[in-house]
């Protein structure tokens, strides 16, 4: 191949908005730096540290952006969720956006998976680290402010999958941004796994996989459940010894100082001089007594009626088969879903199960639902972020089977049979006898499958980074 001049060079470089002009003196500021010049002469004399430094950096950022895009990706509801609160913390109104914040929640975590698979694989050499600066640019700055103002509880970064405090969150940041500037000097100098003319193909896979992986997750449920409420948990149980209880601490008040006591403790007696104050429910704790059945194990999810006033959770076991309509937000709801609703019902019915819808609304948004949806079943009301644990989707459905939970999708995937007495609900794209795990390893199986042949194409082509890539 013929060697081009530093002139052609440049102009491959260029990008249209002309972005890496400012990164190449970037580039020049960085030779010029005290750690640099320190560096280069140990560079120059171990080649080969420079090319082991390098792959380190592509595994470290380009693994993380992988994980952090894919995370958000397998539960695209949670994402949309995370970005909206984000938005809010920033008092920015979106009630008239629309769909435009699950646009943007899907062009995040797209944009983070492509980053970080291109610099696992190598491609785009010069471009990749610039894309991974500029969205470090953006999100350092923004996690800083996280960690002191506290404006939400997690930064969301890697979704439900991994929950990290808001200091740690910014310390991961300013780690990457150091690997990321690394790359922008010396990523360009050692080669990649595809060659440049195959690269394209590759972006196209990458692409694909996570919009599928994303729309999966929205359409249905996330592909892999991160939250506590999985397949197979007991959600309800009538059970003499409960799965999941509470425990206490109880306050005392002794010449004015107040001490707390454990349930284990010997409680103080007012002969003593000691008056109770109050008791404080702890986080619920496993019942080692409890008829356990299954290694997953229930979550504390509270039912409560219609006014809110009452805990009907207990009330709720003891059916063979139970039918839960979930609606997180009941103002979001079309009118255009309730006749699949009131069909779904209707099913039910035919079929002996038990069907009853758990909102998030106040009592005069969950009357007007009723006349408007002409709705026959019975209401009962949960904290809306407990029903978006049990289950994406605005509304959403989840089977029970004699209390545990069997199969769950939004209302969205769910096909109904025009035959009044088909009872058969089946779910696309995935179906209800493929698992979300399945779904998800067999997208990654073609997208390495993909990656897999272009690297060997390269390597057999003798391309093998014998081009300058973009």
């Amino acid at each position: 191949m013929h060697n081009r001049s530093e002139q052609e060079e440049s102009a491959v470089r260029k990008t249209p908005l002309g972005i890496e002009r400012h990164f190449d003196r970037f580039g020049d500021w960085l030779d010029d730096s005290w750690a640099l010049r320190k560096a280069n002469p140990i560079l120059d004399k171990y080649p080969k540290a420079l090319l082991i430094l390098t792959w380190l950096m592509r595994l470290s950022v380009g693994g993380v952006f992988i994980v952090s895009g894919l995370s958000k990706g397998i539960d695209p509801w949670g994402t949309y969720y995370k970005t909206t609160e984000y938005l809010t913390a920033m008092h920015i109104p979106i009630v008239e956006w629309g769909n435009t914040v699950l646009a943007l929640a899907f062009i995040l975590f797209s944009v983070e998976f492509i980053i970080g698979v291109s610099l696992l694989t190598g491609c785009y050499r010069k471009a990749a680290p610039i894309m991974a600066a500029l969205f470090m640019l953006v999100m350092l700055p923004l996690t800083l402010w996280i960690a002191i103002a506290d404006p939400v509880a997690d930064c969301g970064c890697f979704g439900d999958f991994l929950v990290i405090s808001n200091w740690a969150t910014f310390i991961k940041n300013c780690l990457i941004s150091i690997a990321v500037v690394w790359l922008l000097k010396f990523n360009a100098k050692v080669r990649g796994l595809i060659a440049p003319y195959a690269q394209w193909v590759a972006t196209v896979g990458m692409a694909a996989y996570i919009v599928a992986v994303g729309y999966i997750g929205y359409w249905q449920q996330p592909t892999i459940d991160f939250r506590p409420y999985k397949i197979g948990t007991q959600l309800f149980s009538d059970d003499d010894e409960p799965e999941y209880e509470p425990k206490y601490l109880f306050v005392y008040e002794k010449d004015g100082e107040l001490k707390k006591f454990s349930e284990d403790d010997d409680l103080p007696v007012e002969e003593d001089g000691w008056n109770f104050v109050r008791r404080e429910e702890l986080e619920f704790v496993r019942n080692e007594k409890a008829n356990v059945h299954s290694d997953v194990a229930a979550a504390d999810f509270r039912v409560w009626s219609e006014d809110g006033e009452e805990d009907v959770t207990e009330s709720l076991a003891g059916y063979d088969r139970q039918l839960i309509l979930l609606v997180p937000d009941i103002n979001g709801l079309s009118m255009g879903t309730s006749w699949k609703i009131n069909r779904i019902y209707d099913m039910s019915q035919i079929d002996n199960t038990e069907f009853f819808a758990v909102v998030a609304g106040s009592p005069e948004s969950i009357d007007e639902w009723r006349d408007l949806s002409s709705g026959q079943y019975t209401i009962y009301t949960a904290e809306d972020t407990s029903i978006k644990e049990l289950a994406r989707g605005n509304p959403a459905l989840v089977s029970l089977e004699n209390g545990r939970i069997k199969w769950k999708s939004a209302l969205s995937a769910l096909r109904l049979d025009d035959d009044d007495d088909d009872v058969e609900i089946t779910t696309s794209p995935v179906g209800m006898g493929m698992t979300g795990g399945e779904a998800l390893w067999d997208l990654s199986l073609i997208l390495m499958s993909l990656l897999g042949a272009l690297i060997l194409i390269s390597l057999l082509r003798g391309r093998f980074g014998s081009e300058k890539q973009k």
